[in-house]
């Protein structure tokens, strides 16, 4: 999107000066954060260059809400005096008294936000100018069937089809930008190797479809019973991963725990299995702590919490 976003700024820019505006904004609209600009025009008049990361209620009673609330363009050549906007903080507090805005969508229909003009002197735009922010607005909207189309390519090939999880690039593309932030504020990272217990033996006595059942319980155990703020995937096979920040190996126990647990109760469906399942997947783990400052290779890191995996099979074994 940062290409994008350079576009968009010579878009606003140019715009703003071909109307003689005093500025121009791209504004996104979410229906429970509201409304913030995400890009403004650079011109001297304009008072408000810097963005300020703030955001508008989604009921302030603003020129974009309009946009925003009839998916439609809006066009106010004055609005000096007239009761409506009496109350608009871009009247009252900023001296907007014209705007033109036009809706901004993602190819879904969902409105991602406004591209508007606002002016601190009343207006009289022709046709023609407001069919030019109708241009634009194509250009940017192209911009986001793309941004989406990219982010679909990009979730199908780094998830893994059969459990819904992170795959293994996936896996490693978010660790990486973990241990990154890891290392810039001095938190230790923890990793937990799983691997389903025996699948030879759910694909031989009860048939892949169990297999891949009890792989897909697995994938849900481990999703339930991870923080919000660790990752997980598949790492191929029969094995799984998670990585997190934590405080000590007691942080890494308990999410274990909690997968045992969770795979205890577990209760597979496979109407095609060779023969009825009694029996719960069960796991063997490994888990390891790289306290700060992290020197490893997220490979090193694996390497390690993979071999504590392969132990723990082998006790379990005996």
């Amino acid at each position: 999107m940062l290409s994008s976003m350079d576009k968009w700024q010579r878009a606003i820019d140019l715009m703003t000066g071909l109307l003689g505006a005093t500025a121009g904004y791209v504004v996104e609209y979410n229906d429970k954060l509201g409304f913030r600009a995400a890009l403004t025009s650079q011109n001297d008049a304009n008072p408000n260059r810097k963005l300020s990361g703030k955001c508008e209620p989604a009921t302030s009673n603003i020129y974009c809400r309009r946009v925003a609330q009839t998916k439609a363009s809006f066009y106010e050549p004055d609005a000096t005096g007239k009761p409506e906007w009496a109350d608009n903080p871009e009247l009252t507090e900023d001296g907007y008294v014209s705007y033109y805005g036009v809706p901004l969508f993602w190819p879904n229909g969902v409105v991602f936000g406004t591209l508007c003009v606002f002016d601190t002197k009343p207006t009289g735009y022709d046709k023609r100018q407001l069919e030019l922010l109708e241009c634009f607005r194509d250009l940017i909207e192209a911009d986001l069937r793309l941004y989406e189309q990219y982010q679909i390519m990009r979730n199908i090939s780094m998830s893994d089809p059969l459990t819904g999880l992170n795959n293994r690039a996936g896996f490693e593309m978010l660790a990486h930008q973990k241990i990154r932030i890891a290392k810039r504020y001095h938190h230790n990272i923890g990793i937990i190797f799983i691997d389903l217990d025996d699948m030879k033996h759910w694909n031989d006595d009860y048939g892949h479809a169990a297999g891949d059942a009890a792989l897909r319980a697995v994938g849900k155990a481990i999703t339930e019973s991870i923080r919000e703020v660790d990752i997980c995937g598949r790492m191929g096979g029969d094995e799984f991963a998670v990585l997190g920040y934590v405080r000590n190996r007691g942080d890494l126990t308990t999410i274990i725990a909690r997968v045992r647990n969770a795979l205890a109760n577990a209760k597979l469906s496979v109407p095609k299995a060779k023969t009825p399942i009694r029996e719960t997947p069960e796991i063997s783990s490994g888990a390891s702590v790289f306290f700060d400052p992290v020197n490893q290779s997220l490979e090193d890191m694996i390497a390690v919490t993979d071999l504590e995996m392969y132990r723990d099979k082998k006790r379990r074994r005996k």
